[in-house]
């Protein structure tokens, strides 16, 4: 399928736009303000949200893609790469999922996504590590996941609203 160079920029743009919500949530939050180590609200995952709801798979699995290479490449470790790759296409493929089924509000949606990249991540340090015992970090991280995901609902709804102020049909 061809895409125009409109698509290719919108793409780019809300790629340019989860980088800077990443790194703003990098610098705002870091990992020593919060109690439990790796806990980040998310704010990348607004940008996720809209791109699911306005592109489709395949965009979005770009922009989620080419947020963490980059993220990588400016400074990131290895470790913080997999652990971001892995969480965030295990909750993109189930966000992509409860879209599809239309059962499930911006709210669930969200929730599911985070709660998704939580499992991705502790199954990656299940892998790393070679043991189980990082399973007993998920319950906890479920439980914030939770909060946190209502909270990135709470934050894209006035973005979904200015897209379909700017746009008859909401298309951005």
């Amino acid at each position: 399928m061809r895409y125009s160079i409109y698509d290719l920029t919108r793409w780019g743009v809300l790629t340019a736009l989860a980088l800077t919500l990443s790194v703003t949530e990098s610098l705002f939050f870091p990992d020593a303000l919060l109690p439990v180590p790796g806990i980040r609200l998310g704010l990348a995952n607004i940008v996720t949200l809209l791109a699911i709801y306005y592109f489709g798979a395949f965009p979005t699995i770009l922009i989620v893609c080419i947020r963490c290479l980059v993220t990588f490449g400016f400074g990131g470790s290895l470790m913080g790469f997999l652990f971001s790759l892995s969480g965030g296409i295990l909750a993109l493929c189930i966000m992509l999922l409860m879209r599809n089924s239309g059962k499930f509000s911006l709210f669930g949606i969200s929730v599911g996504g985070a709660a998704a990249h939580n499992i991705g991540q502790v199954l990656t340090a299940c892998l790393i590590t070679r043991s189980w015992a990082a399973l007993s970090y998920l319950p906890g991280l479920l439980l914030i996941s939770a909060v946190t995901g209502m909270i990135i609902a709470l934050l894209a709804i006035p973005v979904f609203k200015a897209v379909s102020a700017i746009r008859p049909g909401g298309q951005i």
